[in-house]
Order: C-alpha cells, then structure tokens, then sequence
C-alpha cells in the first residue's frame, strides 16, 4: 500500500482501542534504539522527515521469516499483539491506514531502504521503501535496531547511477584527461 510520513516516524497499532502512551514511546525511541513498543503499538523513528507517497508493504509469516538484512538500510525487530483483526499505520497529523492481519501475538521486523538524508529528504517523495513482516511467536520480543543506515561522509554526496551522472558539457567542464594526454 502506499501510506504517507511526517515528523520523522510511523506507528503500527495491534488494537483500535488507542490506549498507547505515544509520547512515551515517543521518548523511549529517542534514547533508545530508535524504536519503541508496548503490547498493541509500536513507534519507529526514521531517516526521513517526511515522505508523503511511502510504499509499505505488510507480510503475514507461518513462521519467522527468512534474515534477507543485505537488502535493507534499517532494520528494527519487536513484539506486537494484533486484536481486532487489523493492523493500522499512521504518523503525526496524517491519520491511520488499516490492514487485516489475523489476531495474534507477532513477531515483527520492520525494515526500510532508499534514504538520501537525515532530516528533510530534499523532497517531500524521496522514494525510501517500508516492509513490515509478522510471525506468530509466544516469546517477548525485544525492542531493537538491527540495522542503522549511515548517510553518506559530509561533502561526498550520493552516488548516482551512470544514466544520471552528467556529461563534460552539460556542466561546463572539459572532460576529464588520462595521464599524459596532449603530450607529444
């Protein structure tokens, strides 16, 4: 589904009830390990400020699934108790979008890629990717990060690929010369 960010966060609730402390989870994340939870709620703090076009996607497991880390810059684990038969998303001032997930006590692993920056993004649809996965699980899991994406080293700048990089005369520049060119 495609959901919208602000503020930094996202919350993923286990109950309609709304009875979490959010400024406490709010608190915990932020002296902790970036993420937050109580029995029905968890709190995630992101790289990103905001992103209004999020693409979130919700997977149901028999089992845990399997540890694909090498394809995720954030990676958080908790525990989370569905009832109601909805799991819900929302962030700061933009409401709640509900999934159907049977009632459960889950494991969860939350996991995120595509971050330019920390903070504002330079663009309200930076293009940064959520998948949320649940397992039934009878153990309390605790709250952790698996995984924290680093931005990159200050005056290096993102990567681009090659079709975006830009060529000698879109900027202006002599193409670059191989060592001992123009030498006769």
């Amino acid at each position: 589904m495609t959901v919208a960010l602000d503020y930094g966060q996202f919350t993923l609730s286990g109950t309609s009830e709304g009875d979490s402390d959010l400024s406490m989870l709010g608190r915990e994340a932020q002296v902790g390990p970036h993420i937050a939870s109580d029995d029905h709620t968890v709190l995630v703090l992101v790289p990103h400020q905001n992103n209004f076009d999020m693409a979130l996607r919700v997977e149901v497991w028999a089992e845990p699934p399997p540890r694909d880390f090498g394809q995720w810059e954030e990676i958080f684990e908790c525990a989370l108790e569905v009832d109601g038969g909805e799991l819900s998303y929302g962030s700061p001032t933009l409401g709640c979008r509900p999934c159907e997930v049977p009632d459960g006590r889950y494991g969860v692993r939350i996991c995120g890629r595509g971050f330019v920056n920390r903070g504002w993004p330079g663009s309200a649809t930076p293009g940064d990717v959520w998948r949320v996965q649940l397992w039934p699980t009878r153990r309390n899991l605790p709250d952790r990060r698996i995984r924290a994406w680093r931005p990159p080293e200050p005056g290096t700048g993102p990567v681009l690929p090659i079709a975006q990089a830009r060529r000698p005369e879109q900027t202006g520049k002599a193409a670059p010369q191989p060592p001992g060119a123009g030498r006769r």
